[in-house]
Formats: structure tokens, sequence, C-alpha cells
């Protein structure tokens, strides 16, 4: 077999887009200093939103992985092309790489804030639960809306406990919360575009939305959930840059249209990439 580095560098360009979630994690570090600075808080070094980026990243890579793990035996079944299915990554490299990188997330918080280092030990805590499926969770797995919700959950803890390491307090006005929710609505939507399928990648298993409320149903969602982030962005009072939220809306609209009307290869991928565009913009509306 090649080299470990070779080969992770394969599966992150199937399961962990890096290049797309620098830019995405970018966004949101960005709109977190605008809402900040909008709030009147004292200048935070730069240095300081790197450190949360890498923590960040690093808290996604170790949910990736916690993914594969947990859904191994439904992959093997229905996606036997996936990169661990298929012997490119084994489950052990992926066992060291996913506590690897918990590592690396509750570190850079404890060094951060001590307040934000517990915090999130006790996210990196839920999401090894979430991995073995139990109490509570192997009641939500087979409920396929209420698992996902609660497993998109942890993107707007992940972001209330940046606060937390960049305030040291939890102690925020409405605006900060806010922004959390729509962090998380805009999560969400990049997560049911990213599962927005042709008909012909639709598995018996039905783990994606448009297998479950069809590609108009799926499109329409998406497009809901982007007008609840920007909801939650108006609430916290700052101002929006018009201009930037009509073009995210737009190239939004463009490919829900294209996917909701035919669902092939080509347009899948085509509201996958409005969603994320439409991820940033919506971001950026904060900062410019």
């Amino acid at each position: 077999m090649s080299s470990f580095a070779h080969r992770f560098w394969q599966y992150q360009k199937e399961r962990f887009p890096l290049g797309i979630l620098l830019v995405t994690t970018s966004a949101v570090l960005l709109s977190t200093a605008a809402v900040l600075q909008g709030l009147g808080y004292p200048e935070i070094p730069w240095w300081k939103y790197a450190a949360l980026g890498v923590a960040g990243l690093s808290f996604m890579l170790h949910t990736r992985i916690i993914d594969e793990l947990r859904d191994k035996e439904v992959d093997d079944l229905h996606h036997p092309e996936r990169p661990l299915q298929r012997g490119l990554i084994t489950v052990q490299e992926l066992n060291r790489l996913g506590y690897a990188n918990g590592g690396i997330f509750i570190s850079i918080h404890v060094a951060l804030d001590p307040l934000s280092g517990v915090l999130s030990a006790g996210l990196l805590l839920y999401s090894i639960i979430a991995r073995y499926e139990v109490g509570p969770l192997a009641w939500l797995k087979p409920r396929f809306w209420l698992y996902n919700l609660v497993m998109l959950f942890q993107m707007v803890l992940l972001q209330w406990i940046a606060y937390a390491a960049l305030t040291q307090s939890v102690d925020w006005p409405n605006a900060i919360w806010s922004h959390g929710w729509g962090i998380l609505a805009l999560s969400a939507q990049l997560e049911v575009a990213r599962k927005c399928l042709t008909p012909e990648e639709e598995t018996s298993y039905r783990d994606s939305y448009s297998s479950r409320i069809g590609p108009k149903g799926s499109a329409v969602l998406v497009f809901l959930l982007t007008l609840a982030a920007l909801f939650a962005f108006d609430s916290t009072g700052l101002p929006l840059n018009r201009g930037l939220l009509a073009a995210a809306l737009g190239m939004l609209l463009a490919g829900l249209f294209l996917y909701g009307k035919n669902p092939i290869r080509r347009h899948s991928q085509l509201l996958q990439l409005s969603a994320v565009m439409a991820y940033v913009l919506c971001q950026m509306a904060l900062w410019f």
C-alpha cells in the first residue's frame, strides 16, 4: 500500500474536502469577528481566530471519522465504493486519526481559555458517545429527521465554545446567541444540499434527504434553512450587506431550480456548489 499521507489525501478529497472546509471555516471566523467587533468587544488577536480555525477543522474531521466508523456496517452494504469500504484506509488508522484530532481540539481550547477547554471536552465526549449509540442515541438512530438534527446540533455548540474561548465568558448579548443559531441553520443547509442526490445514487437505506422528500422537497428545504439563517443573522441587530445577500440567494435559487427540475448528477453538483457559495456570502454579509 502507498504511504498513509498519500492515502489520507485521497480520503479527504472524497470524504472531507479540506479546500472547501477551509473556505467555509474562514467565513465563519470572519462573521464571528464581525459580530464581536460590532458589539464593541476588545480587539482579539488574529492568531486566536486562526487557532480556533484549526480546532474547528480538527473537530469536524474527528466527527467525520466517528460517522465513518459508526456507519461502517451500513456503508459496507450500501456504499461499497467509499474509501473505508474499498480498503483505501483502515479502521485502525481512522481510530488513531480521530483521537489525535480530538486531542488537538481540546488542547487548543484549553490553551485559549480554561472554560472553553471544559466545554470542548464535553462536546468531544458527546461525539464519542454518539459513535457507540448508547442510551437515547440508539433510540434516535432509526428516526432520520430527529437523529440528523441532534447530530447537527454539535455545530452550534462548536460555535458557542469558540465564543467562550474568545470572550472568556458565556454571559453574552442576544446577538451572539442569534449568530450561533444562524450558523446551525447554514450548517443544516450544507448538510441537506450534500445529500440531494440523483435517483441513480439513492440506496434502499434512504440516507439522503432527496430519498425522503424528493428532489423538489429537498431543494425547498435547503432554501428554507438559508432563510432561517438570514433571519437569525438579521436578529443580531448588526448591519448586513444586502448586495451579498441578494447574490447568495440568487445563486442558490438557480442551483435549486436546476436540481429540482432535473435531478441529474451535474445539477446535484451545481446545487452543492451554490449552497457553499450561499453559506460563504451570508457570512460575508456580516463582515462587509
